[in-house]
């Protein structure tokens, strides 16, 4: 596996690389947790093993960081023994496990881990394989809800045109899984279907990624490289991360839209490709627009179809579906079939699931994991997994409110089930855009979107 450490203690990060490299790994070590954002943004790793306590960005900010914008990438997070809980709270936001560093770190023991999750990881690539394209793949056609279902119908209506698509949704809700079954649906079936997120990838290589370049175009560039434009000949380019694209990307990015064509890094030539574009963010891409971050004719150009992911809030009769496709997925060959108990889904619905399927996935994982046992899922079990209480809060009479407060409570509700997106929550008001904006400062609510919460690490700019 790749692996990137990240770790200020230099005796630490030698043991570990030690240790990896006698398992066959690829290495690469750095000593604090803003220059392993850089150097995953530069490279590709399938495993991250980072200490918790740093000066600057510490483990959690990473774990943050990775589970938002490369969430295929495993973490292990490093620890004393006075941090431990701090450690289970990491692996609640997202970190695969935990490893204890005793005096003196015992090289075993990182072995053991790495082999677990080799394992798991190969699992995992052979259920994706297996499925052709990933677990919730299926699950967008087995999901009973109406959300779903209304969700399949628009995505069916759209995929035989070749217009571009923007898909709207949270984090983890399923948008690529959403765009793969509208590329299955379209006549570019047979043809690829490629996906980069824009906001896991530094400024200056998107540009190559997507379009390639020429041989010396720049440092580094030993050798010409096609870019995933070209290699989606026929088929669909699925754009991730849409409102992260940089402004001189985004001029790029429109004029293929317009004419189907693009010049690689360094060349003089133009060339042309026939690949149908769909783009995705968990932003509110107009209120990108109002800030000058995204370009409002490229906006215009890309939204020509816009579909909206519900997020698994919204879907929860879907549950059952889910696990039960995640539990198989996870499932070792010759393994008995485990379930769930009743009070252990009904634990499941009632959570707020702010990463959504993902987070699901994440959390099923974990609960197969810690107990290997035959018998049901306990709702003890799912409890002590989950990262918060998931109790339904009473709400108080409305009869109890003046009009402005139960039309605060409406317009906040409504852009909490709207994922913070501004856009939606107007469109589900029947306002336009301008009075809602009027509405949230006469309120003074702040659209607060789980990806934007303020001092939240973003994806670091060089």
């Amino acid at each position: 596996m790749r692996t990137l450490i990240i770790d200020d203690e230099a005796y630490v990060r030698l043991v570990l690389e030690q240790a990896l490299r006698e398992e066959g790994c690829e290495v690469m070590s750095v000593t604090h947790g803003q220059a392993g954002l850089d150097a995953l943004q530069t490279a590709p790793f399938d495993c991250v093993i980072t200490d918790l306590r740093m000066p600057g960005l510490d483990g959690r900010a990473v774990v943050k960081w990775v589970t938002e914008h490369q969430p295929d990438v495993d973490v292990l997070m490093l620890t004393g023994h006075g941090d431990v809980k701090d450690a289970v709270d990491a692996i609640k936001q997202g970190a695969w496990d935990f490893l204890v560093k005793d005096t003196p770190f015992d090289a075993g023991v990182v072995k053991a881990a790495l082999t677990k999750l080799k394992t798991v990881r190969a699992l995992r690539k052979e259920n994706l394989a297996a499925r052709h394209g990933g677990f919730t793949r299926d699950i967008i056609v087995e999901g009973p809800s109406l959300a779903w279902q209304k969700l399949k119908i628009q995505i069916a209506q759209v995929a035989p045109s070749n217009a571009p698509v923007l898909i709207q949704g949270e984090t983890g809700s399923g948008k690529e899984v959403a765009a793969r079954l509208l590329h299955d649906l379209s006549r570019r079936a047979s043809g690829p279907f490629l996906a980069v997120n824009c906001g896991a990838i530094s400024r200056e290589l998107l540009e190559s990624e997507l379009f390639g370049h020429d041989k010396g175009s720049f440092t580094g560039a030993t050798a010409a490289k096609i870019g995933l434009v070209a290699a989606a000949e026929s088929g669909t380019l699925f754009l991730d991360e849409l409102g992260e694209m940089p402004g001189p990307m985004q001029v790029s990015l429109l004029r293929f839209l317009d004419r189907n064509e693009y010049r690689p890094v360094g060349s003089t030539r133009t060339l042309r490709a026939d690949v149908r574009i769909v783009g995705a963010t968990n932003q509110d891409i107009q209120e990108l627009v109002h800030q000058g971050r995204f370009r409002d004719d490229l906006l215009y150009r890309i939204n020509t179809i816009t579909l909206r992911v519900p997020p698994l809030r919204e879907r929860s009769e879907d549950i059952p579906a889910l696990v039960e496709h995640i539990l198989q997925t996870l499932r070792v060959p010759g393994a008995p079939r485990r379930t769930l108990s009743a009070e252990a889904f009904q634990q499941l619905r009632t959570y707020h699931w702010p990463g959504n399927v993902r987070e699901l996935r994440n959390v099923i994982e974990r609960i197969i994991l810690m107990n290997t046992g035959t018998g049901p899922i306990s709702r003890d079990d799912v409890a002590e997994v989950l990262p918060l209480s998931a109790g339904k809060q009473k709400t108080k009479d409305l009869s109890l409110y003046s009009l402005d407060e139960i039309e605060r409570r409406h317009i906040q509700r409504v852009l909490d089930a709207s994922g913070g997106n501004k856009t939606h929550a107007a469109k589900t008001l029947d306002i336009d855009y301008k009075t809602l904006l009027a509405k949230l400062k006469k309120y003074g609510i702040v659209a607060d979107h789980q990806s934007h919460h303020p001092g939240a690490p973003s994806a670091p700019r060089k």
